[in-house]
């Protein structure tokens, strides 16, 4: 008796092997599965896809493609193209579309993280308000910049003898506002009275009214006039009151 095979509508067979087994007298069925897109080749797609789209400087940027997920198959494809989805900033979290044209049609999203490495300067143990900031204190490490706070410190020789204006953690980046300059002016103390402004510079012995910090106004009595005034203490120590 002939063995037939019928091909119900609607479903598509890529290939088919017919073995009879003429002692046993059983006709025997394989199919043929479609060769799969490596999930290699796909991520290296989105890498250099990544890649090409960075800015200048950009070439120690760490990309890390996730996906596709284990036991996924995608048909082998003749034409992969890849898109952004969504936001397109160059660095942090992405979504990157990889799509088929040919020969058969597909797609899937793979999320991506774009990190970029930066220098800031990190304290090397945790520290508490009012510390003075020395060399030993701090230390530079590599941070992925999209995760730094903004503002993030970059040079630690330019730090030291700055003053913490709060407790930090250890390895935690610096930025200014947690910082203030070192005491200069105490109270009490004698200290250059310079009036500057229009041409003219003028200097004085005074006498410091309260402490300060470098950029702070303090008020200073002119020893020699008695009158008090208030100027801005600058990084030599001076008081300079500026003439308008």
């Amino acid at each position: 008796m002939p063995i037939r095979l019928y091909l119900f509508s609607g479903l598509r067979l890529l290939a088919l092997a017919w073995v009879v087994n003429v002692s046993l007298g059983v006709a025997t069925f394989a199919w043929a599965v479609p060769a799969a897109e490596s999930p290699a080749t796909i991520r290296a797609a989105v890498e250099a896809f990544v890649r090409a789209g960075l800015p200048p400087g950009g070439e120690k940027v760490k990309i890390d493609v996730q996906g596709p997920a284990p036991g996924l198959r995608f048909p082998q494809c003749a034409d992969l193209r890849t898109a952004y989805f969504g936001n397109a900033n160059p660095y942090g979290a992405q979504t990157v579309e990889v799509r088929c044209t040919a020969p058969s049609v597909w797609s899937l999203y793979l999320p991506v993280r774009v990190d970029r490495p930066q220098g800031v300067v990190v304290v090397a143990r945790a520290l508490q308000a009012g510390h003075v900031l020395t060399a030993a204190d701090l230390t530079t490490v590599e941070r992925d910049a999209a995760r730094l706070p903004p503002g993030a410190e970059t040079d630690a020789q330019a730090l030291v003898g700055q003053v913490l204006r709060y407790s930090v953690a250890a390895g935690q980046p610096l930025v200014q506002s947690m910082l203030t300059g070192p005491q200069l002016v105490h109270y009490g103390q004698s200290v250059s009275l310079i009036a500057q402004g229009m041409g003219v510079r003028l200097v004085a012995l005074g006498q410091a009214m309260a402490d300060g910090r470098v950029g702070q106004s303090v008020l200073v009595r002119n020893v020699q006039s008695g009158r008090v005034v208030s100027g801005i203490v600058d990084a030599l120590g001076q008081v300079v009151v500026p003439l308008q």
